[in-house]
This record gives structure tokens, C-alpha cells and sequence, in this order.
């Protein structure tokens, strides 16, 4: 049996040797273009943060420029929000809407009713091409996502030290509250990420939405007035049976496409010439510059709809609700000149 097996192997051996022929380099470019990685996820999460804070340990810092004076207040402070929440944020491949250009149902057959045509995975690659000058880049592909939540909500509050921030009867500017938000990204959508030269983070972007929706947004005050309001003899409001109120919009819809194109660059350096470098001569300042090397555009095709209201509740649909108005745009643009830039440091 072993010599039977000897001589099938030397039978098939120049078969195989003949099979190893050199692969050409439009092949083996074929082959290497399949590189990367596809997600396709259906996630569903629930987030929770209890306090987060921004403090400012120096307090108020003296400033005087062109008779502009400011005296130090160095007691310290905290500003940050409180009871972070958000309920079913759901991030999933489009299945059924009909947002935006080519999502149908119509082209397959049930139970697979979606256009398989138009299903494209979040994917990652990464490439030295000639896009950006030649240099390596990192693509992420956005892929034909939705993203929705039920709500989100959280407050808005002030105090010495982060303790004070939950602490009963904290300074509370009010409450900020989302409703049921739907996103739906057009599949043509990326983000690149690449060095400018040297070292720094450029980030290219090239998205666009086909749908944005939200339920309701809304701003609240817990405890209402606090007072009375009056005019003579006139109580306008009284501080007797006085409860919270919100005010903000319902129903909004900005209608696509919704497109965000151009590239930000993030460079950090430190300079001991230049106004920055300002007390002794030469002491070195540390700046994050944040530019935009191009023109940068957002774009909302709309049109963008929704009505202005105001109830007791963070809905906006109380019984006793009312409604100032509704909001009408037809279009936005916003266009960043390329040249633009911001830098921020501490003082």
C-alpha cells in the first residue's frame, strides 16, 4: 500500500509543480484589492453616565488688554452635566426606509425584502494611492447605517467641586432632552485619516445623510420661576402652586441630502516666538491648532421643518402644550474658507 501511495505521489507531483505557475502583477493586484475589512453589526445599547465635569482649579485670571481689565476671582468651579442617559441606541445596517435615492424594497423576494443592491458594510482600508498627495491614508467606509435612540437626557449644572455637582440643591441651569432620532448615512460616505507631512492628523471627511429625524428637543427648567411676577398690584405669575416648564421644538425633520465635505487638520505645537509666547521673553507656549487646508461645506438640502412649543412636560405633548409657531428652511449652507483656522492654549 505504501508503494502505491510513493507512486500516485511522483504522478501528481509535476501536476502540482505545473500548477505553481507566477502570478502576473494584474493578478496579484486583484487579488491584494480584495484586502479589508467589512462590519456588518446590529447593536443595541443603553448608556449611563453619572457626572461629567470641566473644572477650572484657578478660577477667574486677571486679564488687561486696550483698557480691558479683569480681576482675579481664584476661587475654583466645575460646570458638567448630570444623569447622562440614553435609551435604545440602536446602530444597524438600512433595511426598509426609503430615504434618499435607490433604497427600495422593490428586487428581491421575501422574507429578504431589501435591495441588496444598495447594502454596503462599514469597512476599513488602508491605502497609498494617489488620493491626498500620495501619502498612506486610513478609509473608513460609514456604510448604509441607521442609527436611532429613544431618548437622551441629562442636566446642566454648576457648583465648587464635582461633589457639589449632585449634591441636593445644586445650581442647575436646566435640563437638555432628545427624543426618538433616526440617522440614515448614505452608503457613499467616508471619513480618511492621514498625516499632513511629518507629523499631525488630517481628517478628510465625505459624508452625507439621507434622512435626519428627531421626536422632540427640548430645554427645561425643574423649578420654574421661583418667584412672583408683578406689576402694581397686578401678580402676573404667582410663586404659589408653580412647577418646571420646557420649551423647544417637536417633530423636526431635515430633509436630505445632508452632506459634510472637506478635511480639518489637528497639529500641536510649542513656540516660544509669536504673541502667544506672552510674559518673559521666550517662555514657550503650548497651542493646538485646528485648520482647514480647503474649503469646508455643509449642506442641507432640507427642506427643515418642525414647531416651536412649550409645555410642562419634556415631550412637548402635554395637555396643556402650546404651540408659538412652526419653522420652515429651505435649504442651509455653510462654507469655512480654506486658510481658516482656530488655536486654542491655556492662560
Amino acid at each position: 500500500m505504501k508503494r502505491v501511495l510513493t507512486i500516485l505521489a511522483i504522478l501528481l507531483l509535476p501536476l502540482s509543480v505545473w500548477a505553481m505557475t507566477p502570478v502576473s502583477d494584474s493578478d496579484l493586484s486583484n487579488v491584494t484589492g480584495q484586502a479589508g475589512v467589512n462590519i456588518n453589526a446590529d447593536l443595541t445599547m443603553n448608556i449611563g453616565i453619572g457626572t461629567m465635569a470641566w473644572g477650572d482649579s484657578t478660577g477667574v485670571d486677571a486679564y488687561a488688554s486696550l483698557g480691558t481689565n479683569w480681576s482675579a476671582d481664584a476661587g475654583a468651579g466645575y460646570v458638567g452635566i448630570t444623569g447622562f442617559n440614553i435609551t435604545n441606541l440602536r446602530i444597524k445596517a438600512r433595511e426598509t426606509d426609503t430615504y434618499g435615492s435607490g433604497y427600495s424594497t422593490v428586487g428581491t423576494s421575501a422574507p429578504n425584502t431589501y435591495n441588496t443592491l444598495y447594502l454596503k458594510p462599514i469597512t476599513i482600508d488602508v491605502s497609498s494611492g494617489a488620493n491626498h498627495g500620495g501619502r498612506t491614508y486610513v478609509r473608513f467606509g460609514l456604510g448604509s447605517l441607521q442609527v436611532s435612540l429613544d431618548a437622551l437626557s441629562f442636566a446642566v449644572r454648576l457648583g465648587a467641586t464635582t461633589a457639589s455637582l449632585t449634591a441636593v440643591g445644586a445650581e442647575e441651569m436646566g435640563t437638555a432632552n432628545l427624543g426618538a432620532i433616526g440617522i440614515f448615512i448614505n452608503p457613499s460616505s467616508y471619513v480618511d485619516i492621514f498625516s499632513h507631512g511629518g507629523s499631525g492628523v488630517s481628517i478628510a471627511l465625505n459624508v452625507k445623510l439621507d434622512q435626519f429625524n428627531m421626536q422632540y428637543i427640548s430645554w427645561g427648567d425643574s423649578d420654574g420661576l421661583g418667584g412672583a411676577v408683578h406689576s402694581g398690584t397686578v401678580t402676573w405669575i404667582s410663586s404659589a402652586a408653580q412647577s418646571g416648564g420646557f420649551i423647544g421644538l417637536e417633530t423636526l425633520r431635515v430633509g436630505g441630502p445632508i452632506t459634510i465635505t472637506g478635511t480639518v487638520a489637528i497639529d500641536v505645537v510649542t513656540s516660544a516666538v509669536g504673541i502667544y509666547a506672552h510674559g518673559s521673553p521666550g517662555t514657550p507656549v503650548t497651542v493646538c491648532h485646528i485648520s482647514f487646508p480647503s474649503l469646508f461645506n455643509v449642506n442641507v438640502a432640507g427642506p427643515i421643518t418642525g414647531l416651536v412649543k412649550l409645555d410642562s412636560t419634556a415631550a412637548l405633548t402635554g395637555a396643556n402644550s402650546g404651540t408659538l409657531g412652526d419653522i420652515y428652511i429651505a435649504g442651509f449652507n455653510l462654507d469655512i474658507v480654506g486658510g481658516s483656522w482656530v488655536d486654542i492654549w491655556a492662560h
